[in-house]
C-alpha cells in the first residue's frame, strides 16, 4: 500500500466506532471502572483502560499512530502546542550541569527557553552555525547531552547535515533532536538519517487550516516514554477536538503540500528574476547555498521562504506590505491555507550581533505561500513592488 493511501486509513477502526468513518471525539475528563478488579488490573497494566484525559484519549492515539507511521518511528506523542513538545523533550533529558548544543538558526522561543529557563537550571547552551553540523566533534564536551537541530531553519532556511550530526552524536553518546516542521514528514524523515527525536509544530502544515495548536514528538518507544512522562506532569494536553481537526488535516496533507510546493517554487523563481529583489532564500532554488545538501536530505519543499528587497527606506516598506494585504495576511505563523507575509524588521533588534549573524535586516521578508492560485499571488506581489518603487 502506498504511503498516501495508508495515511488515510492508518489507526482507523470503524468496526470499533459503530461504523463511523471518522474517529469519534470523546469528551470525558475521566473514565470509570466496572469493578475493583478492573481498576486493579488497569493500574498494574494487565488491561488497557483509559483513566484520565491528561494521560490518554482514544482519538489522540489515532493521531499519534498516523504520525509515527509518517515519521517512520516506533512511537509518537501529540501535545497542545509546538512549544509543549519542545519543552517536554528538553526537560525530559537535560539536567543541571549538562551541555546543550543548539543550531543558531533555531526557532526563537527555543533560544528564549535555553537562555532563560535552562540557564536558570544550570544547563549550559552553546550555539553553532548551521554549516558546523557537518562536523560537530570539536563542539562536543564530556557533559554534552543533546544536539538540537532545525533543518531547514524557519527564517533564512539554513540546512544542516543531518547524517553527519547524527553520526558524531552517536559516537559520543549524545542525543539528537530536530524541529522538522518546515519539510513535514512527507518530505524529510530525520529518523532514517539517525536523528533520535523528531519534533513538529503541527499547528503549521499538518493541521493546515490555521485553526488549532498542535505539537508532536516522534522517536523510539524508550525515549518517548520519558517525554510522555514529563508531558503528562506539565499538563500540555491536546484536546480531543483539536486531535480530530489534526487528523482531518492529515487526510489532505499530501495534496496540500504538493500545491504549497509548486506554488512557492513558481513565486520564488519569479522573485529571483525581479530587479527589486536582492536575494531569494528557498532551499529548492539552485542559487540557494544549501541546495545540494537539501536535495540529499529532502524529497520535496514546503511553501515557506524568505527574500530580501533592495534597501529603499521606511516608506517603501510600509507601501510594500500594506499593498500585499489585498491578498496576503500579515502575521507570524505559517503553513495554513492562506498566504502570509512577515517582515523581519522587529526580529532580534535588541541583539544586533545575532541579527547580523542570522542574516536578518529591515528589508528581509518571510513569505508563506498558501493555496491561492499562484498567478494571483504573483500579481499581488507585482502590484506591491510597484507601490514600493513609487515610495
Amino acid at each position: 500500500m502506498k504511503r498516501d493511501t495508508e495515511l488515510l486509513h492508518r489507526g482507523d477502526k470503524p468496526r470499533e466506532w459503530y461504523g463511523a468513518v471518522n474517529p469519534p471525539v470523546i469528551h470525558a475528563s475521566l473514565y470509570s471502572f466496572g469493578s475493583l478488579q478492573e481498576y486493579l488490573d488497569a493500574g498494574e497494566g494487565k488491561i488497557k483502560h483509559y483513566v484520565y484525559e491528561r494521560l490518554a484519549n482514544p482519538i489522540r492515539e489515532v493521531l499519534e499512530e498516523k504520525i509515527a507511521f509518517l515519521e517512520k518511528t516506533e512511537d509518537a506523542l501529540a501535545l497542545a502546542s509546538g512549544m509543549a513538545a519542545i519543552s517536554s523533550t528538553l526537560l525530559a533529558f537535560l539536567r543541571t550541569g549538562d551541555h546543550f548544543l543548539v543550531v543558531s538558526c533555531v526557532y526563537g522561543p527555543v533560544r528564549a527557553m535555553a537562555d532563560g529557563i535552562l540557564r536558570e537550571m544550570g544547563i549550559e547552551t552553546e550555539y553553532f552555525d548551521a554549516a558546523e553540523a557537518a562536523n560537530l566533534a570539536p563542539r562536543i564536551k564530556p557533559n554534552t547531552r543533546m544536539i538540537f537541530l532545525e533543518s531547514p531553519g524557519s527564517l533564512t532556511f539554513d540546512i544542516q547535515d543531518l547524517r553527519a550530526a547524527a553520526r558524531v552524536a552517536k559516537e559520543h553518546g549524545v542525543l539528537t533532536a530536530i524541529d522538522n516542521t518546515w519539510a513535514t514528514p512527507l518530505y524529510q524523515n530525520p529518523a532514517e538519517m539517525g536523528i533520535d527525536l523528531v519534533i513538529h509544530s503541527g499547528t503549521k502544515y499538518i493541521a493546515g487550516h490555521s485553526d488549532l495548536l498542535l505539537g508532536l514528538v516522534a522517536g523510539p518507544k524508550e525515549l518517548l516514554a520519558r517525554v510522555r512522562q514529563v508531558a503528562r506532569l506539565l499538563g500540555g494536553t491536546l484536546s480531543p477536538d483539536d486531535a480530530y481537526l489534526a487528523i482531518r488535516g492529515l487526510r489532505t496533507l499530501p495534496l496540500r503540500m504538493e500545491r504549497h510546493q509548486s506554488s512557492a517554487l513558481k513565486v520564488a523563481r519569479w522573485l529571483e528574476g525581479r530587479p527589486e529583489v536582492r536575494e531569494v532564500l528557498h532551499p529548492g532554488l539552485p542559487s540557494f547555498p544549501g541546495y545540494e545538501l537539501a536535495k540529499s536530505q529532502m524529497s520535496g519543499y514546503s511553501g515557506l521562504f524568505s527574500f530580501r528587497l533592495q534597501p529603499r527606506g521606511e516608506a517603501a516598506r510600509h507601501r510594500f506590505v500594506d499593498t500585499l494585504l489585498e491578498l496576503f495576511h500579515l502575521g507570524y505563523s505559517w503553513g495554513g491555507y492562506e498566504s502570509l507575509i512577515m517582515p523581519f524588521i522587529r526580529y532580534y533588534t535588541n541583539d544586533p550581533e545575532l541579527r547580523a549573524a542570522l542574516g536578518i535586516d529591515d528589508d528581509t521578508y518571510r513569505i508563506s505561500i498558501g493555496l491561492e492560485d499562484p498567478d494571483d499571488i504573483i500579481a499581488c506581489i507585482e502590484k506591491a513592488l510597484a507601490a514600493w518603487a513609487q515610495a
